[in-house]
């Protein structure tokens, strides 16, 4: 009787560890930056792998904004809009260059990606 509790036993925390890991594993932060009128708020950001970067449209709608990566370790691109808000999870660390295409001399931003660290 005891065999078969202690298999029991076993079998159903095997079952259930999984999902009780899951639920506290550690998720990134979330950070803003504003789209403006041909400017990024704030222009330089630093964050850690795993968080994610929302950019937020405060534009006036007439000028039409995106996220473009210029040079970095992944590439993404936000659709070109007049607002809204487009969100990109960082997976690898480094110097990410970013700028709009439709004002590309005027709208930069640097990201900073730095390794996730155990404490956060």
């Amino acid at each position: 009787m005891i065999g078969r509790t202690v298999i029991a036993t076993a079998a159903l925390v095997a079952a259930v560890a999984p999902v009780a890991l899951a639920g506290t594993a550690s998720h990134g932060k979330t950070r803003t930056v504003g789209v403006n009128d041909d400017y990024y708020d704030p222009g330089k950001l630093t964050v850690h792998v795993g968080d994610k970067v929302k950019w937020v449209w405060h534009a006036n709608g007439f000028s039409l904004h995106d996220v473009y990566v210029d040079s970095g370790p992944s590439d993404f691109h936000s659709p070109t809009q007049g607002s809204g808000s487009y969100s990109y999870t960082f997976k690898k660390a480094g110097t990410y260059k970013l700028y709009c295409t439709q004002h590309e001399e005027d709208m930069t931003m640097t990201l900073t990606v730095k390794k996730a660290s155990k404490k956060r």
